[in-house]
C-alpha cells in the first residue's frame, strides 16, 4: 500500500505538475493565455539561486489538431525539453518514437489517445489551428516526434508536447510563460519549500502552490488511504493476538501438572509468570526476526520487480492518475522496525492473561489435573 501510494505522487508529480507551480496570480482561474509570468529569464535565475531543486518553464494553449480528415481538441504544452527533463520524467514515458530536439525544430510529442484518433504516429504530420494572442489565427505544420505511454486522462486525450520557443511563436507572445514547474530536492519539505518561494518572490505577484494544492481530491485520498491502513493493521495484530493468546493458553493447559509441581518445589507466583513470560519473549523475538526477515526480502523482491498486472487490462486511470501495470513496493528500515515492535509488544500484552492464569494454578490442583 505504502508503495502504490508513493507511485500515486510519483505519477502525479514527475510525470505532469511538478512538486510546485508558480503562476500569474489569476492563471489557474480561466486559463487565460495573456495571464502570464512577466520576464521569466529573471524569475528562473531567482528560483534557481535558491537551490530547491530544478525549475522549467511552460507555455499553455488550447488548439485543434487535426490530420487527413481526423481533428481532436488538443492541450498545447510549450516546454523547454532540456530544463523539462530535469522536473518530470515525461522524456522516460515514450511508447514509440523520440524525445522533442533541444532547439526549435517543429516536432511534437501527441498523447496516446489523441495518436490513435488521429491515427497518426512518429514520423506523420498534424496541424494545429489555435487562438494567438495578437488576435490572430495561429496555425502550423508539426511532425510528430513521439507518442507517449498513459499518463493521465488530459494529457492522454489531448496532449500537445512542443518546443516553447515553437508555441510561443504560434501563439505570437513575444515573452512571459504561463508557468514555473519545480522539482524539490527534497520532495517532503513542500511547506517550507512554499514560505522560501514566498519569501524570494513578491507574493502578490505570483501564485505558489506545491502538489497537494493543486490536486486535492488526490491529497485527501492519501489521508484517507493511511487511516485505512491503520485500522487493517488494527485487524491484523487483533486477530494475531487471538492467536497468541490461544497458544499460550493451551500450553498452559498441557504443562499444568508440570506448574504444579514446581510450585511444590518451592516457586512462587511471581518466579512462574516471569517463566512464562520469558518463554513468550523468546518466541516472539525468533518469530519476529524470522517473520522480519521473510517479509523483508519478498517486499525487496517486490520493491525491485515489481507485481506484474498487466493482465488485469494493462494500464489504468485512478482519480486522474494514470499506473502502469506494475505496482512497486517500498521498503524502508522503519516499515520493518515498526511492525517487528508492534508485533512485540502487542505479544507481550496479549500474554497476560495467560500469566495470571499461570500464576495462579496451585501445587494440588495442578498435579490432581495432570493424572
Amino acid at each position: 500500500m505504502v508503495g502504490m501510494l508513493d507511485q500515486m505522487v510519483h505519477y502525479a508529480t514527475l510525470l505532469g505538475s511538478g512538486h510546485v507551480q508558480i503562476h500569474h496570480p489569476d492563471y489557474l482561474e480561466d486559463h487565460s493565455i495573456y495571464d502570464t509570468v512577466r520576464d521569466p529569464e529573471a524569475v528562473l535565475d531567482e528560483v534557481n539561486a535558491l537551490g530547491l531543486g530544478s525549475a522549467a518553464p511552460r507555455v499553455f494553449a488550447t488548439a485543434l489538431v487535426s490530420s487527413g480528415q481526423q481533428s481532436a481538441g488538443g492541450q498545447l504544452w510549450g516546454i523547454d525539453p532540456k530544463l523539462e527533463a530535469g522536473v518530470t520524467e515525461l522524456h522516460l514515458h515514450l511508447a514509440s518514437g523520440a524525445w522533442l530536439a533541444e532547439g526549435a525544430d517543429g516536432q511534437v510529442i501527441l498523447g496516446r489517445n489523441l495518436a490513435k484518433t488521429l491515427s497518426v504516429g512518429p514520423g506523420d504530420e498534424v496541424i494545429v489551428l489555435t487562438q494567438a494572442a495578437d488576435g490572430s489565427l495561429g496555425n502550423a505544420v508539426y511532425t510528430v516526434a513521439g507518442v507517449l505511454k498513459s499518463i493521465g486522462e488530459g494529457l492522454d486525450r489531448g496532449g500537445v508536447l512542443m518546443h516553447i520557443e515553437d508555441l510561443s511563436a504560434l501563439l505570437v507572445m513575444d515573452s512571459g510563460i504561463h508557468e514555473i514547474a519545480l522539482r524539490l530536492d527534497d520532495p517532503d519539505d513542500l511547506a517550507g519549500a512554499g514560505r522560501t518561494l514566498g519569501a524570494a518572490l513578491n507574493g502578490d505577484l505570483f501564485d505558489i502552490r506545491d502538489w497537494k494544492r493543486l490536486f486535492p481530491e488526490l491529497s485527501e485520498y492519501l489521508r484517507v488511504s493511511s487511516g485505512s491502513m491503520s485500522i487493517v493493521l488494527f485487524i491484523i495484530f487483533a486477530v494475531a493476538s487471538l492467536g497468541i493468546v490461544n497458544t499460550q493458553l493451551m500450553s498452559l493447559f498441557e504443562r499444568t501438572r508440570e506448574v504444579g509441581i514446581m510450585r511444590a518445589l518451592g516457586m512462587g507466583p511471581r518466579a512462574i509468570a516471569g517463566l512464562v513470560l520469558l518463554e513468550t519473549l523468546y518466541m516472539v523475538l525468533m518469530a519476529a526476526v524470522a517473520g522480519g526477515a521473510a517479509g523483508a526480502a519478498w517486499s525487496l523482491r517486490l520493491e525491485r520487480s515489481g507485481w506484474d498486472i498487466s493482465w488485469m487490462g494493462g494500464s489504468f486511470d485512478f482519480i486522474g492518475v494514470a499506473f502502469d501495470p506494475h505496482l512497486y513496493a517500498t521498503l524502508t528500515p522503519s516499515a520493518v522496525i515498526d511492525s517487528v515492535a508492534v508485533m512485540i509488544v502487542v505479544v507481550l500484552v496479549t500474554t497476560l492473561y495467560p500469566l495470571v492464569r499461570a500464576a495462579r494454578i496451585t501445587p494440588v490442583d495442578a498435579i490432581g489435573r495432570g493424572r
